[in-house]
């Protein structure tokens, strides 16, 4: 496919080993032989055999010693950075967004612009279709160490079939219509749904089962962790929670209903909000801004949004028993304003035992989560058996 993957000796009892060699290093950095053993079953000598056979190839190389309590220090093993790459693409209503990562999953390339508008359908397809390769060529990166495209999507996606349905909506998949224009594989997928995977793999959610991460960003919704897996429902569509009706208000949310709990708790909701107090209307990240500025009025809008939030939250606490609530998204750099609240919120309205049960973190990961997750599903695909 690629050729990075062409020394792997694809189609053969080896290179499923190989695989899954190259599986573990992609999400693990720093591994000696006998981690890497561990991890894929093998005996020692043929795990040296197939480590030193991609280190021949340059898919793996030697980054030092690992500290021992005694005896030779064992060499520690890594992938080449520079062998390929994964692109991660963020599709919002307002914004379009591109990292470039490398294989030691760190963000080399990010790219952002609100010169974007996702309902409008042609135009914003001619400028994905056109933007990602000629960036992906600005950066000076060859098509063929691309080892696939991420695109998170706001809205409703099908990941299965490739279909996005609130948006980019075509006669055939999305994934096909871009693979037709661009050498290297798509993925697409709800950008909330990214960002739960990328905890998953990379953030607070590695070695949990049943986890709730909430995207606070413009709109409203959750990724959920059940048994170890992203949950992603019958339909692919889980996680619609900003729509879930929770109040008895007249206002208008851009599903068509009223009363959308993102009608009271999102970005969105924090723009009219503050519209109303002011006569201004200013962007919900200007607003976010202004909070770490110290600004009262947006301070207290977003305390009134967190307790509202919790509330919400604890109805999932109560439905879903989590382990582990991660609160992600846009909002959180604005701290205790909204993050003490939100708590505040969970604490009146949850059942005790079920809380006291829950841990509450707001996620390290920040915007990084959703092209973690990119990334996280296109190293699945493929290097799927």
């Amino acid at each position: 496919m690629r050729s990075f993957l062409e020394g792997l000796g694809f189609g053969n009892n080896h290179s499923l080993q190989t695989r899954k060699i190259i599986q573990y290093l992609l999400r693990e950095k720093g591994k000696t032989v006998l981690e890497i053993r561990d991890f894929c079953g093998l005996s020692l000598p043929t795990t040296i055999k197939f480590v030193n056979d991609l280190v021949d190839k340059n898919i793996l190389i030697e980054s030092g010693k690992k500290e021992s309590s005694g005896g030779r220090r064992p060499t520690v093993y890594n992938l080449n950075p520079d062998q390929g790459y994964i692109v991660g693409v963020e599709l919002l209503l307002k914004s379009f967004r591109m990292s470039i990562i490398n294989l030691h999953h760190e963000v080399i390339y990010d790219y952002e612009t609100d010169n974007f508008d996702i309902s409008q359908r042609d135009e914003s397809f001619e400028f994905v279709a056109r933007t990602v390769p000629a960036l992906i060529r600005n950066k000076g990166i060859a098509e063929d160490k691309i080892l696939g495209v991420g695109i998170g999507i706001t809205g409703r996606v099908n990941h299965a079939k490739g279909i996005s349905y609130s948006f980019l909506n075509f006669d055939e998949p999305l994934t096909e219509r871009l693979e037709k224009l661009w050498p290297y594989p798509v993925y697409i997928d709800n950008d909330t749904h990214f960002m739960a995977m990328g905890e998953q793999v990379f953030g607070l959610a590695r070695d949990k089962q049943n986890v709730v991460y909430v995207n606070l960003s413009r709109g409203l919704a959750v990724g959920l962790i059940s048994n170890g897996h992203i949950h992603n429902g019958h339909s692919y569509f889980a996680g619609e929670f900003g729509h879930v009706t929770f109040f008895d208000n007249d206002k208008l949310c851009i599903c068509g209903k009223k009363g959308c709990l993102s009608t009271v708790v999102s970005g969105a909701a924090l723009e009219e909000s503050y519209a109303e107090k002011t006569g201004r209307y200013l962007p919900y990240r200007d607003l976010l801004a202004l909070s770490k500025q110290g600004d009262r009025l947006v301070n207290e809008l977003l305390s009134d949004l967190g307790e509202q939030l919790g509330k919400a939250l604890s109805m999932l606490i109560q439905v879903f028993n989590p382990e582990l609530l991660i609160l992600g998204g846009r909002f959180i750099d604005v701290g205790e304003y909204l993050t003490y609240q939100v708590i505040r919120g969970l604490s009146l309205h949850s059942l005790p035992q079920l809380l006291a049960d829950c841990e509450f973190q707001v996620s390290p990961l920040g915007e990084k989560a959703e092209m973690l997750g990119a990334y996280a599903l296109v190293i699945e695909k493929v290097f799927e058996p």
